[in-house]
Formats: C-alpha cells, structure tokens, sequence
C-alpha cells in the first residue's frame, strides 16, 4: 500500500495544471477510501468470534486539512486565471468603445467634411465652447441626449450642467476604476463633472517638459488654428486631405483616465499629447488626483494612460484600433500623433 500511495503521489507532483491536480486529487482520495475499507474488512476477518468491533465515521482532523490545503492551492491556481479573463474582458470592451467611436467620427466627417472640433478656450462665453464628444452623439445612438443639450450656449452653462454631471458610460474604460467618479476640471468652476477615458490626439506636442513640438500644449492662444493632430483645441479638425502621413499611420484618439487630468471630460475638452510615455506617473497620480485650480498637475497629465496592464488603445485615422504599449519607443510613438510630419516610422500592431 505505501508503494501504490508512493505512486499517486509522484503522480501529483508531475501534474502541469489545475485540472490535472484536481483529478489526481480525486484520484487519491478514492484509493484513501479504498484502503481504508480493504483494512476495515480484513480486520473483521481476522477477528474472534465474540470480540467487540468498534466502527470509525467520518474524516480525521489530518484528512480535513489536507483537503483544505487542496482546495487553497486549487484556489490560488485558478484565480490569477479568472482575472486574467475579466480584464481581457474588459479590454475587449474597452476597445469596441474606441471602434464605436471611430464608426462615428467617420459618421460625423462623411455628412459634415471634416471631423468634430474642440473649442474650449475661443470667444469666452460662447455658444461655440464644446468638446467634440457631445457633436458625435447622433452617430453612436445618442440622438435624443443630443436633442436635449442647450446648444445655444456653451457647455459648461447652468443649463448643460446636469448633462456633465452624468457619467457616460460608452466614454469609460470598464477597467477604470475612478470612472463613477465626478471631478473637478478647467473650466467648469467649482462645478464637478464626469470624465471621458478617450481623448483626441492634439499632436506630437511637447507639455511644459517631455518631449515634443512646440508651443507646449499646442496653446495657439487664437481660433482657428490647424494643429499638428487630427483634432485640435482652438476650433479646428482634419480632413481627410490634411493627413498626408497615411490615415492608418496616424493616430486620432488615445485612451486616458479621465479622473487623472483636468482636460479630459465629456462636455468641455478631453485632449492629449505625447511629451511623456503611456502610462507616465499613473501611480502618482492615482494617488494625489489633480484638481482644479489648485492641483492642476498638467504637466504630468496631459497624456495618455489606462488601467490596462503594460499600454492603452489608440484608434487611428482610417477607423483601426490598436493597443500600444507603454515601452514603445518615443520616435515612433510621436511620429504617429503627427498627421503630417512625413516621418517613415510608425507602430507595428
């Protein structure tokens, strides 16, 4: 008997997965409870006639332990695994709102020809003052919340505010934890408002360091100014004609968590540069949020970012969505937020 355990257990040390485990566990278990049945009937066989048989129920206290270690290591097999799938999950998720958005954006230049402009800083107390995510509603089903904005005057109006303050869940990472969150933003006052975990491509500008073109931000400071991206910030977008680097070399939307930068909402302006890495800072920022006015921390946050584990999406020009990593390099990384900066490099998928 302790060479066939012997062999039960070398057989649980060779097995490669869980499953395995589990059923050479099994396995076990049944030859324990055959032996110790075979050595309950052999007893009884040898016994006198007369003599007192005192019978055993139950496991002992050894046996319930080995079964609770079986089932902690099964655990700690299978829940890396069960993660693992609800953020490939969520990532899907994530990356079919991106396409939802790029379906749209095409929408929006085929009746119009141009993409969506962003203008939140041109003629101060204008009705022109909108991000470009709210000009897109009609072309992802949002028709009925388009209908009911207030576009005779600026987003960020008493009359618009309770529309900011709703959170949009087709314009939030699902693995964005601070997605539920209401933050405050430039421009919006002392108001918190919900934020947008996608953000257009400004260009390859630098912010106040990284690296990048200038003037930092691309803060033209005048509208309309064309930016070296396909959606700027001073009232202005691409056509088609002005990306002479190839719509499928060409960023146009990054993902960003929204709650980590004041510039990144649904109803005023969400942008992004690429003076620093994906991913710069996430865990300082996470950790000291920036506020406005008082923590704007722009230099930091003005960029692009997820929760995803080593990148984040960006949707290019010609509607194809791609998870970039956060180690790639920063030539091809910048020559992809440039719309016509004729360089040769561009991200491999």
């Amino acid at each position: 008997m302790i060479f066939g355990l012997g062999n039960v257990l070398a057989r649980v040390s060779r097995s490669n997965g869980s499953a395995d485990a589990l059923g050479t566990w099994i396995t076990m278990a049944r030859f324990g409870l055959a032996y110790r049945t075979a050595t309950a009937s052999g007893s009884c066989g040898r016994m006198r006639h007369g003599s007192h048989l005192t019978k055993r129920g139950g496991f002992t206290l050894v046996e319930l332990l080995v079964v609770v270690a079986i089932i902690a290591t099964l655990m700690a097999l299978l829940l890396p695994a069960v993660q693992a799938a609800r953020e490939s999950a969520r990532r899907l998720h994530c990356s079919n709102n991106m396409k939802q958005i790029g379906i749209a954006l095409q929408g929006f230049q085929g009746s119009s020809g141009a993409l969506p402009i962003s203008n939140p800083h041109c003629l101060v107390g204008s009705a022109q003052r909108w991000n470009w995510i709210p000009r897109i509603l009609p072309f992802v089903e949002q028709q009925a919340l388009f209908d009911r904005l207030d576009w005779t005057v600026g987003a960020s109006s008493a009359n618009n505010l309770a529309f900011l303050q709703q959170v949009h869940p087709q314009f939030v990472c699902p693995s964005n934890p601070l997605g539920n969150q209401l933050t405050s933003q430039e421009n919006m006052g002392a108001n918190l408002v919900s934020n947008v975990d996608y953000s257009a491509v400004i260009g390859d500008y630098r912010n106040v360091t990284g690296v990048g073109e200038t003037p930092a931000f691309a803060n033209f400071y005048a509208c309309p100014v064309a930016v070296r991206g396909m959606i700027g910030r001073w009232g202005w977008s691409a056509t088609p004609a002005h990306v002479t680097d190839g719509l499928s070399n060409t960023f146009c939307i990054g993902e960003a968590v929204g709650a980590m930068c004041v510039t990144q909402n649904w109803g005023v302006q969400s942008f992004g540069t690429t003076a620093h890495p994906i991913n710069h800072m996430n865990q300082s920022l996470q950790a000291n949020l920036p506020t406005f006015p008082g923590n704007p921390r722009w230099d930091d946050s003005i960029g692009f970012r997820s929760f995803h584990p080593q990148g984040a999406h960006f949707l290019l020009g010609d509607g194809a969505v791609l998870f970039v990593s956060d180690s790639i390099d920063g030539v091809p990384y910048r020559a992809m937020a440039s719309r016509k900066g004729g360089e040769v490099e561009h991200v491999m998928q």
